[in-house]
């Protein structure tokens, strides 16, 4: 958080790539962990009467060409193949801070990496949902911690980490609230690493136990700031998050276990899918497809060309737009 000019008086750039001005303090200007990344989240379950979660979602927002964003539901394969084909619920709260079950009906399609998908633990849903009544931020595409991004902030070994979601054992009453798991990255190999169900992996491990909820969760770095003086180091902290990858669980010890003890008794290491892997999934060619589809109707209605007298291009009219789309691209199923 800075100062700015006399237009604006604080810039909050805690979130790297998502700059935003306020005239006045943010109620999160002193949180260590800015609402921006705790209200990115959400849980997910089956469509049942008895709400179980089975794990943690959060939205992305990609830049259109309009001055617009579509926004996606992001998650681990895994969980998303628990409930592929079939309708869920997300958890997440309204504006006025209550708890909301929001219900994705029987049409619901995921997407997953158009080159790998036995490999990449990461599946994408189009959002319908009105997020303008949701107590909802997305992580923008600016803020992914790319390998140019890692490299030209030299995020690496020992940066501090925090992973956002689901703890099952609890996950409030009134509201639905997140967890924060924090730790640092204890390996970046450039080797796959070995995993149960999906082979060898692109992956990231870092240091801080898993619980099950946590799977699919987003997972933030802080690159770290260091002041010079000559040529002695005199100050290094936390600088801005990054979006550094998606958590797919913990890295199990060798032994067989039933799922309570392996939460209870793991490696304490974590296994997290690169922040490019993800954007490689949300940049399916049908995704992309159907966000080009979106920006049309968009540009038809911000600058008309032919018909001057088209009908506006509503709220209403984008939601079935994108279902729609969303129906006319979904991917053949095995």
């Amino acid at each position: 958080m800075t100062v700015g000019n006399d237009s604006f008086k604080l810039i909050d750039d805690r979130l790297a790539g998502d700059t935003r001005h306020f005239l006045t303090p943010p109620k999160d200007i002193k949180m260590r962990v800015p609402d921006r990344i705790l209200n990115c989240v959400g849980f997910i379950a089956h469509d049942h009467p008895e709400i179980e979660f089975l794990g943690t979602c959060f939205i992305v927002g990609m830049k259109g060409t309009v001055n617009n964003h579509t926004y996606h539901l992001v998650t681990a394969k895994h969980i998303a193949d628990v409930i592929d084909p079939g309708s869920f619920v997300l958890g997440m709260n309204s504006k006025h801070g209550e708890k909301l079950l929001l219900h994705s009906g029987d049409e619901a399609c995921w997407y997953y990496h158009p080159t790998e998908p036995d490999s990449v633990d990461v599946a994408v849903l189009n959002v319908s949902y009105d997020l303008n009544s949701l107590d909802i931020e997305w992580i923008a595409e600016e803020s992914f911690a790319t390998p140019e991004r890692i490299a030209e902030c030299g995020i690496g070994i020992g940066d501090e980490i925090n992973a956002v979601g689901l703890f099952t054992e609890f996950f409030g009453s009134t509201k639905h609230i997140p967890v924060v798991r924090s730790g640092n990255i204890a390996m970046m190999p450039t080797d796959k690493i070995p995993t149960k169900n999906y082979g060898e992996i692109e992956a990231y491990l870092v240091e801080g136990r898993s619980i099950g909820g946590l799977s699919g969760s987003p997972v933030f770095v802080r690159h770290t700031l260091e002041r010079w003086d000559r040529q002695r180091l005199v100050a290094s902290v936390p600088g801005p998050f990054h979006f550094l990858g998606l958590l797919r669980g913990h890295w199990d010890i060798p032994i067989e276990l039933t799922q309570q003890q392996a939460e209870a008794v793991n490696m304490g290491i974590s296994i997290v899918i690169p922040a490019k892997k993800v954007l490689e999934t949300l940049n399916n060619p049908r995704l992309v497809d159907m966000r080009r589809q979106v920006d049309e109707q968009l540009k038809k209605k911000h600058y008309p060309t032919d018909d001057i007298a088209k009908p506006k291009f509503t709220k209403e009219d984008f939601q079935r737009t994108l279902t729609k789309v969303t129906r006319k691209i979904e991917p053949k199923k095995d």
